[in-house]
């Protein structure tokens, strides 16, 4: 009869796993920005093309926020347009493939003058592929175990994601649980 009880409560029971997180720092992010080095593109229709150039990229992560910083110049015949930027960064996690890449929110840059769009530049197309981290998943989502009564799987489950933005790094948390059966 304890035999079976045991069983019954092993076969419901959860228990109570944890939080595992990778870490991104602003140092390593910023070593991204500084080896891609400023940037120059050509943008535009193809009979009046702009010059841009983003000098400086960089992140700032603060407590309860990311902000990506640049400095974008235009160029277009004689209009020249010098312009600091500060966008929010967000992260998407891909749970299927364990990558956390960093995302550059309304990456669109305007340069306006008088009320008139000269030019519009999208910011993302050219840092996003750099952006991307491993996750902190584990490479298995099961493992059994032999015991006295039996062979015991336990699942591993992916409870909650957490954000957390502190100053000089990001850290992305997955609370885990284990099942057993």
């Amino acid at each position: 009869m304890k035999k079976i009880i045991f069983s019954t409560i092993l076969a419901f029971k959860i228990i109570n796993g944890g939080e595992v997180s990778t870490t991104i720092s602003e140092v390593v992010v910023n070593e991204y920005f500084t080896i891609v080095g400023d940037h120059q593109i050509f943008a535009g229709k193809k009979e009046s093309q702009a010059l841009w150039s983003i000098k400086n990229p960089r992140v700032k992560f603060n407590e309860g926020s990311a902000e990506f910083l640049a400095t974008v110049l235009f160029e277009k015949d004689k209009v020249h347009i010098k312009k600091d930027i500060k966008k929010y960064v967000d992260i998407e996690y891909d749970e299927k493939l364990n990558e956390i890449q960093l995302l550059i929110k309304n990456a669109l840059v305007k340069m306006e003058r008088r009320g008139k769009v000269l030019g519009k530049l999208d910011l993302s197309q050219i840092y996003q592929t750099g952006l991307v981290f491993s996750g902190p998943k584990s490479p298995i989502d099961f493992f059994k175990m032999k015991t006295k009564l039996g062979k015991i799987k336990f699942d591993v489950l992916i409870k909650d994601e957490r954000i957390y933005f502190e100053n000089g790094q990001i850290r992305f948390a997955l609370d885990i649980d284990y099942n057993i059966f």
